[in-house]
């Protein structure tokens, strides 16, 4: 199923160890180094737009680690804009026995897609051994629900895509032949990015086979780190992080169990908290599990017996919880991190960081991936422009200025989620042990107290203004309208629907009931013109086909709902949802603003 080709079947020539020099391997447009889904992505929105593009991963197979597990609305609308979201929605529904995809994750034991039927919940117990109950609940809706929720709603208020619950050894595994299938992609697995160096017009990248120690060239006019945590790419280019660890090491134990019957002794469940810092998540409601666990200094890695760990976390305040284990896949150990790159970018701008090598999440709120797959559409789309002449360099400028600050604000979420379940954990230490479980005052007590903080902080999946509010508001690529400080209404908690310049534009479904207005937007620039007319939309064409600058025009001169809305009844909306520019009818240069961020 994985078809991107080795390293060695695709060098340009001979090269061996006694060379002077090392060999070209490839050269073209753009290189991305890193074939995690930020980096897949990236290069499958630059093929889709015209890039040819040179992807290189040090690892010859696609993830085995279980990082991500939940791809959030506004992930899910972008997926849908390139067209990929409803192959995505699939993997829970495969075929059992011809879908080469389906035997592929049967033979390498990967969790499959989870049904949409399956809700999101979240439990918080003191464990599942005897004495053991659930303090409190999380009600997070199947995506299906979501999707009615959605349709119900249609006041703008809400994302167009549910969520969807899928593991990034999943999604790495589905994504990956897809982009190794695109013509323009030239994707090298087995070689490891060692560093660059930046000139005039080309950057020049030394790349390693990580099975020969041979070095090759690859040179390209842009480079872009999707390499993760530790990237090289950031490093070589000499950007730096801020920010730091938190906390002390944690275990990760991924493993195989159908004892359901110990498993969701307390109901089924998304992530189960534990009252001692322990967190065990349900990846495909059928075997496969991951439980995260605080990890005490002096514990060797080496020695430990996983299977006691997972025993223990799972009886939490009480005794140990056996249950059969089937099989252990992966165990390590990991630290929390919150850090932003100052810069996405090198002074030249050829050299730009996406994704973890741009940022560090803690898990918790969902935050990691996404963020990173937001970099990777926004990124791709403007990087697409600049090369193909239809704007300058104002617009990858914007970038940094528009993705760093959703960076920022994800990072310290992110944060907040983790202080939230540190806090009652730190209540249970503080107490003797036990006393979480007791029928003592001091055990009712402290269980309540739980209880209440848990349900007063239930946003950690719900954020929708963290996930889809996010405005651009110092973007030289986006013409204010009026006062740029007298922005909407915006919370952590809440979107709220509006097109001001800098927002994302909001969804809703038209007349027919069905069609979601994003549906109807072209796959570059489009103008929604709301007039009956449609006189202002036309003028933008031409225009637009002036400038070399693609563009749709969406006429919806019978749309009052949308019309109330979206506030305006001109708005120009760019390839990522987020509006542009937007204007009253009465404006007879109107159009002309299309030149200003180009």
């Amino acid at each position: 199923r994985l078809r991107c080709h080795s390293a060695m079947d695709n060098l340009m020539g001979s090269s061996t160890n006694d060379e002077p020099s090392p060999s070209l391997l490839a050269e073209g447009p753009v290189l991305v180094v890193g074939a995690g889904p930020i980096g897949l992505l990236t290069a499958y929105q630059l093929a889709k737009r015209g890039i040819r593009t040179i992807l290189v991963e040090r690892n010859h197979d696609t993830t085995r680690w279980p990082k991500m597990d939940i791809t959030n609305p506004r992930s899910m609308e972008l997926l849908n804009h390139i067209g990929l979201a409803e192959d995505l929605k699939k993997l829970g529904l495969l075929a059992p026995s011809n879908d080469p995809l389906h035997q592929w994750i049967l033979s390498n034991a990967v969790p499959p897609g989870v049904e949409e039927r399956f809700s999101l919940d979240c439990l918080f117990s003191t464990g599942l051994s005897d004495g053991g109950e659930v303090l409190a609940k999380w009600d997070l809706p199947s995506p299906s629900e979501m999707r009615r929720r959605i349709h119900e709603r249609n006041d703008g208020s809400m994302p167009s895509q549910a969520w969807l619950r899928c593991s990034q050894i999943l999604f790495e595994a589905w994504l990956k032949p897809i982009v190794e299938a695109h013509p323009l992609v030239k994707c090298f697995s087995g070689m490891k990015f060692e560093r660059l160096s930046e000139h005039a017009d080309h950057v020049q990248s030394t790349i390693t086979h990580v099975d020969t120690g041979v070095a090759h060239l690859v040179r390209s006019q842009y480079v872009i780190g999707c390499d993760g945590a530790g990237s090289r790419v950031r490093k070589s280019a000499d950007i730096n992080l801020t920010g730091a660890p938190i906390g002390n090491r944690n275990l990760l134990v991924h493993f195989k169990s159908s004892d359901l019957g110990i498993l969701h002794r307390q109901g089924q469940f998304w992530h189960l908290f534990l009252s001692t810092g322990a967190c065990v998540i349900n990846q495909d409601e059928k075997d496969t599990w991951t439980i995260h666990m605080p990890l005490a200094p002096e514990v060797d890695l080496e020695t430990l017996n996983a299977e006691e760990m997972v025993f223990a976390a799972l009886g939490d305040a009480g005794e140990p919880q056996r249950f059969t284990i089937d099989k252990i896949l992966v165990t390590s150990a990991w630290h929390a991190n919150l850090s932003v790159a100052d810069n996405y970018s090198t002074k030249s701008r050829r050299v730009l960081l996406a994704g973890d090598s741009a940022h560090q999440n803690i898990p918790f709120g969902g935050y990691g991936m996404n963020t990173g797959l937001g970099d990777a559409y926004d990124l791709g789309w403007k990087l697409a422009m600049v090369l193909q002449g239809q704007c300058g360099e104002k617009l990858l400028e914007s970038y940094e200025i528009e993705r760093r600050p959703v960076a920022i604000r994800n990072v310290a979420m992110s944060g907040t989620n983790v202080e939230m379940h540190m806090k009652y954990v730190s209540w249970v230490r503080d107490e003797p042990v036990g006393t979480v479980r007791s029928e003592t005052p001091a055990g009712k007590h402290l269980r309540e107290r739980i209880r209440s903080h848990v349900l007063a902080h239930d946003g950690e999946n719900k954020y929708l203004g963290i996930e889809m509010g996010y405005r651009h508001t110092a973007s030289p690529v986006i013409v204010p309208d009026g006062d740029p400080k007298e922005q909407p209404i915006w919370t952590a908690r809440d979107y709220f629907p509006s097109t001001w310049p800098g927002a994302r534009a909001p969804h809703v479904y038209l007349n027919d009931d069905v069609t979601s207005i994003f549906d109807r937007f072209g796959f570059d620039f489009t103008v929604v013109d709301f007039t009956e007319e449609g006189h202002v939309g036309e003028e933008f064409s031409v225009i637009a086909s002036g400038l070399g600058i693609p563009l749709s025009v969406l006429h919806l001169p019978q749309e009052k709902h949308a019309r109330q809305v979206w506030e305006r009844d001109v708005v120009l909306v760019r390839p990522d949802h987020h509006v542009s520019w937007r204007s009253i009818r009465r404006n007879p240069q109107a159009a002309w603003r299309l030149k200003t961020p180009f």
